[in-house]
């Protein structure tokens, strides 16, 4: 099995049991490549979450729990505005009489709201939806977050499953960070077709991406291309004088506009602004895609817990997971097809840093990336 699960994240070469892949490539690529390899491989071994298929009265009685609640406060990051508010519409003719707050705001924005909130012995949020893992373990030492198992957990696409093993959070949303054009001035021939075709004097002045600080997608990206090349990528990177905003979602809205003309981002949100007529496009990195996982966690001194539980298992339904489809998102569910444009995640190289890494070392590259860009 793990061979298997090597050559599919890997290509032909192999990542062995020690951690050592066979092949070419540098240090860091290959560091990176088997760090993912492993990642996915204990995901699928860990052992197998208890099925949880909604039992009526239990479910009729969080129901009812939830309407006299009246409400979930949802603080949310995974998805633009319009999707989040989509999602809450969706839930609520669910489950009529529960209305859906929707904050949302950039992952490094929540993610200090409610550590700021807590501090303060406010809660206010029910359920917490970043794009940055290293947040959900953060939380966890803190015990600002409680286990909990969605009804129909065991239902969501394998790979998806067992992100954490005290079912303190689960995953809700999935995408890479890749990198994208506009087409109306961006030949497909001329296009960036790596990372590094971004260093290119030709693209001074043309590149956009957001900001390490404010985004989880952004953070991940850009360990990973640490890990990848070295911190002298970005050196070289911050001579090529990009436009850096704050979510990974503004190179979409400068890219559409013409004020850019190349940058990193996410899957979803691009297509999603390419089917509604703007004049942007992605292309999957050769050297690899960043992939991302979004979960999701119930505050553990939320002020709605049965409505907080709803939203978690609606994150598990057929019909949430037809919803990212419509919006340009993988699903979560294997019986619902992925949205026309996207590559299906077993054909795509990708790369991410564990997790552990991810809350060590996040806190450092962004300091290291406001000393390099000035930012």
């Amino acid at each position: 099995m793990f061979t298997r699960l090597a050559v599919l994240a890997t290509g032909n070469r192999q990542c062995t049991p020690g951690g050592q892949r066979q092949g070419g490539g540098g240090v860091r690529g290959r560091r990176v490549a088997c760090q993912l390899v492993l990642s996915l491989v204990l995901a699928v071994l860990a052992p197998s979450l208890v099925a949880r298929a909604a039992d009526p009265a239990d479910q009729a009685a969080k129901i009812e729990a939830a309407k006299k609640e009246g409400k979930v406060v949802w603080y949310v990051s995974m998805f633009d505005i319009d999707t989040a508010e989509q999602v809450g519409k969706a839930f609520e003719k669910k489950y009529p009489g529960v209305q859906v707050q929707v904050v949302r705001a950039t992952a490094g924005v929540i993610y200090q709201r409610v550590l700021q909130e807590s501090e303060a012995g406010v809660f206010a949020d029910d359920v917490f939806s970043s794009t940055e893992e290293g947040h959900y373990l953060n939380f966890k030492d803190k015990k600002l977050i409680r286990p909990y198992l969605p009804v129909d957990a065991d239902k969501v696409v394998a790979r998806f499953q067992h992100i954490d093993k005290d079912n303190t959070y689960q995953v809700a949303s999935v995408g890479v960070i890749l990198l994208m054009n506009n087409t109306q001035k961006v030949s497909a021939a001329d296009k960036p077709k790596n990372w590094k075709d971004l260093l290119d004097p030709k693209w001074k002045d043309k590149i956009a991406f957001g900001h390490p600080a404010f985004s989880g997608y952004i953070a991940t990206w850009v360990l990973s291309l640490n890990d990848l090349y070295g911190w002298d990528y970005f050196e070289k990177l911050a001579k090529q004088n990009p436009l850096i905003g704050r979510s990974a979602n503004d190179a979409i809205t400068q890219l559409s506009s013409g004020e850019r003309l190349v940058a990193a981002g996410p899957d979803a949100t691009t297509l999603k602004a390419k089917n509604r007529g703007n004049p942007v496009d992605i292309t999957y990195p050769e050297d690899g895609s960043v992939f991302m996982t979004a979960p999701s966690a119930i505050m553990a001194k939320a002020p709605h817990p049965h409505a907080a539980e709803l939203l978690m298992d609606f994150f598990m339904s057929k019909e949430y997971s037809e919803l990212l489809v419509r919006n340009g998102f993988s699903p979560m569910r294997p019986d619902v097809e992925p949205p026309k444009g996207l590559r299906p995640l077993s054909e795509v190289k990708l790369i991410r840093p564990p997790a552990a890494e991810l809350k060590t070392e996040i806190p450092k590259i962004i300091e290291k990336f406001r000393s390099t860009f000035g930012i």
